[in-house]
Order: structure tokens, then C-alpha cells, then sequence
């Protein structure tokens, strides 16, 4: 019985320290800060989901004069990287296999 509740906590102990090294903790600065945004938003170019404050958003503002619509004056725009930002302004279509 002894070496049953031995080979359990070798077992616990090996899996602990298996899930430490292979996922460790996201630094400081990847958690978001006071007043981040944290709601998930789509990126524009690839559709992604992810959090607001981890990507780039972009405003857009439009003549209020040309629009009869006055809420769609500002128009934003979500992505995930900077990358994603410069290839949608280039006219790039997004290719997941690519």
C-alpha cells in the first residue's frame, strides 16, 4: 500500500513539474493593464479573434458632410499585427494554407 501512494505522488510530482516547463506563465507584459480593452474583436484582414488591447486599432475618419449617416462617421478598424494592417492598405487577400 505504501508503494502504491508512493508511485502516486512521483506520478503527481512528474506531471506538475512536466506542465511548469512546457507552459509557463505569459510574462508582465502580456497582461493587460488598467484600463485595457479586453474584449475580443475580429481582425479586419484574417478574421481572428482576439483582444482588443493585444492588437492594432485603427480609426478611420470619414467627411460627415459626404455621409448622411452620422454614426458611421468614424470608422474602425481591427487587426492582429502591424503585418495585417499593412496588407490589408495593399489590397492583399488573406490565404490561410499560404
Amino acid at each position: 500500500m505504501f508503494a502504491v501512494i508512493i508511485i502516486i505522488l512521483v506520478i503527481w510530482a512528474s506531471m506538475w513539474a512536466f506542465y511548469k516547463f512546457m507552459y509557463p506563465r505569459p510574462p508582465k507584459s502580456m497582461m493587460p493593464k488598467e484600463g485595457d480593452v479586453i474584449t475580443p474583436r475580429q481582425c479586419n484582414f484574417c478574421g481572428n479573434s482576439l483582444a482588443e488591447y493585444r492588437g492594432v486599432l485603427e480609426t478611420k475618419p470619414t467627411i460627415a458632410a459626404a455621409s448622411d449617416n452620422p454614426i458611421n462617421a468614424n470608422q474602425e478598424l481591427f487587426f492582429c499585427n502591424y503585418e495585417h494592417q499593412a496588407d490589408f492598405h495593399a489590397g492583399k487577400i488573406y490565404d490561410p494554407h499560404a
